[in-house]
């Protein structure tokens, strides 16, 4: 069993059930539930992650630990003593190291075998369509083609997305019961909860009013706070620079978009909008702009959300740059 898993991509669905079974497998090799542990880059420091890591558990006979973020690890230090680590990890001991990107610093990724790194692409078209529709196989459902289509078109094109919505929609139908395309309307269109990447889908029309009402939804809703949904912009910006640069390379749209797993009609339509919309080099200033928000999010907590996140929108709806996040120093 290798000691040491870098996991990357934005299929979180089965980048989750892959953690799932690293556990799993942890439990019928020691014969007992590990301790398990989930820190995050932003909370927890490379000495702190090796501290927990090198110090032997009380009540367990080995740790399991998942430290996301991982592709924020970059100072020379930090880099070093986590290749330490890697070169000599503890006894009984598992770390995945989840990037939200498609991995971390080289030098890091370079040390481990190609068998403990893994990179979840996002689902094609046809998988999508093969996942919904076993699905409610399995509940026992018939799906019309049309409702299925409608799904595709309305969930995040992610297996724990499809998931979430999928058993919402089953517990209103009994086993031999068949979903119309009425029905995704009624059950998911009408109830659809806003997140950061419906909040990119209305940045990518340049309605600034509608991005500003789909924000203050998530604030309503309390699922959701800045630093979670400048995360999700950040990965949808990030992912419109590496479509510009595939074009770059001679690509053309829809050839470069599919390079990049951009493959459902909806997502499509939305990445043609958006790389219209903001050109490369704009794109690439937004993008620092938004690293900028990030951090600026961090630093000053949940009560300056509001504005910050709105003045982002700003700069990238109306003014079309970067606008000066000047902050009153009592803040600080």
């Amino acid at each position: 069993m290798l000691s040491v898993h870098l996991l990357g991509g934005p299929e979180t669905g089965r980048r989750n059930d892959f953690i799932a079974q690293l556990r799993k497998q942890c439990l019928q090799a020691w014969r007992e539930e590990p301790e398990n542990h989930k820190l995050y880059a932003q909370d927890c420091g490379v000495s702190q992650l090796l501290d927990l890591l090198m110090n032997g558990s009380l009540f367990a006979v080995g740790k399991f630990v998942v430290y996301m973020g991982a592709e924020q690890i970059k100072g020379k230090a930090d880099v070093q003593a986590l290749l330490g680590y890697i070169r000599k990890p503890a006894a009984n001991t598992v770390l995945v190291l989840v990037s939200e990107t498609y991995g971390i610093d080289k030098t890091l990724e370079d040390a481990l075998p190609k068998e403990a790194r893994k990179i979840f692409w996002e689902l094609s078209s046809g998988e999508m369509e093969r996942w919904v529709g076993d699905y409610f196989a399995g509940k026992g459902i018939h799906i019309d083609a049309e409702a299925l289509e409608l799904i595709l078109e309305l969930v995040e094109n992610n297996t724990d997305a499809l998931r979430l919505e999928c058993s919402r929609l089953a517990l209103f139908f009994p086993h031999g019961a068949r979903i119309g395309e009425d029905d995704i309307e009624r059950y998911i269109a009408h109830n659809r909860s806003e997140d950061a990447f419906s909040l990119f889908d209305r940045m990518a029309t340049g309605n600034l009013e509608q991005a500003l009402e789909t924000w203050s939804a998530i604030l309503a809703s309390r699922e959701g706070n800045g630093v979670s949904l400048m995360a999700g912009l950040l990965w949808s910006l990030r992912r419109l620079a590496s479509l510009h640069e595939a074009m770059a390379n001679g690509n053309p749209f829809e050839q470069a978009a599919r390079s990049l797993r951009i493959t459902s009609r909806k997502l499509l339509s939305v990445y043609d909008s958006a790389r219209r919309r903001w050109p490369e080099k704009l794109c690439r200033q937004l993008l620092a702009f938004g690293v900028e928000t990030d951090i600026q999010l961090r630093a000053l907590g949940s009560g300056q959300e509001r504005i910050l996140v709105e003045l982002f929108l700003y700069g990238c709806l109306h003014a079309k740059r970067p606008v000066a996040l000047t902050v009153p120093a009592a803040l600080y």
